[in-house]
């Protein structure tokens, strides 16, 4: 369910970022005609951190419990 939920907003927020891009706004503001390439090159970084940021969570959620919480105390000899 969780892992559902972590695509469905890098897929939303991939959508909102090709919306911004196609229509100039946000961070794409600055970027009018004669500069489509410097727009095109932030869009791919953007969604690269995206999608860099959901296989991060994605190991999270991958690693086995015990993992997913270092122990602060050393192991009992």
């Amino acid at each position: 369910m969780e892992k559902a939920h972590f695509l469905q907003q890098t897929a939303d927020a991939i959508e909102q970022e090709a919306n911004a891009v196609t229509l100039g706004i946000g961070p794409y503001s600055e970027y009018g005609p004669g500069r489509e390439d410097e727009a095109l090159k932030l869009f791919t970084q953007r969604v690269e951190d995206h999608r860099n940021e959901q296989r991060r969570r994605q190991q999270q959620l991958d690693q086995p419990a015990d993992q997913t919480a270092p122990s602060s105390h050393p192991p009992a000899v």
